[in-house]
């Protein structure tokens, strides 16, 4: 499997911190439970003409004060605009392309999510993949990085690696027995993620024989900044969904 000294010094001197560089404002709206909003406006909120507060908290699914901080921080950095007053407010994007640079620099796999390297007893990442299926972790787990690219077939690397997210990181111990694993400290054939983005995770939906699989907004912003060939891979992803494309070309 691969090995990579560089991947290994940025996992055991990464800091497990809340902060960043930038305000605390910016901060609060790219948190786990606000990522959900942004989440809609960039697949959903793109695709109208105007929405309100009270319609987008009804369709995420978390308060209205949470989107309206939300929607007043992005409107200041130029992301969305709007019409009207008070709850009379209708909300427009005008540029995604700013709300996914800013997410970008704000999140960091590394800095924000704990990690665990591996080596596993079993011989192929194929049959890595089909024990877990069979398994009853099969819905405590979710591929990720390049594993995810692989599923979403957007892969331009020949890794062999099988990085996870737990979705129920109390389980971790089931999933080490499961996959024979035993801690590596130089490079990794698993890697196991306790994610920072626990509510976009969540919400998943499972299909019959598949493994769950990190979406492909998450999986590009993951990757971004991961040291083994994250964005080169990052970029791939980029340069071949059209999704991402139009999100970054409306400016």
């Amino acid at each position: 499997m691969y090995n990579n000294e560089q991947l290994e010094r940025d996992l055991m001197n990464r800091k497990f911190v809340g902060t960043s560089r930038g305000s605390s404002k910016k901060q609060n709206i790219y948190a786990n439970k606000s990522s959900l909003i942004l989440n809609w406006i960039l697949h959903e909120g793109i695709e109208k003409k105007y929405f309100s507060i009270r319609s987008v908290a009804k369709q995420v699914g978390v308060s209205l004060g949470l989107v309206q901080k939300t929607f007043e921080l992005l409107v200041k950095e130029g992301v969305l605009s709007y019409s009207g007053m008070r709850t009379a407010k209708k909300f427009t994007l005008i540029n995604p392309g700013i709300l996914l640079e800013n997410w970008i620099q704000y999140y960091n796999i590394v800095k924000k999510c704990k990690t665990w390297t591996y080596q596993t007893g079993l011989d192929e990442k194929d049959e890595i993949i089909k024990i877990l299926q069979q398994s009853e972790l099969s819905n405590d787990v979710v591929l990720a990085l390049h594993s995810s690219a692989e599923e979403l077939k957007l892969s331009n690397t020949n890794l062999r690696t099988v990085e996870l997210y737990m979705l129920s990181p109390s389980k971790r111990k089931d999933i080490e027995s499961l996959l024979y694993l035993e801690p590596k400290e130089r490079g990794y054939e698993v890697l196991l993620i306790d994610p920072y983005y626990k509510d976009i995770l969540k919400r998943l939906v499972s299909k019959e024989g598949q493994l769950l699989c990190s979406p492909l907004l998450l999986t590009y912003l993951d990757l971004y900044h991961f040291p083994l060939r994250g964005k080169e891979q990052a970029d791939f992803i980029l340069d071949h969904s059209k999704c991402l494309k139009s999100i970054l070309n409306r400016k």
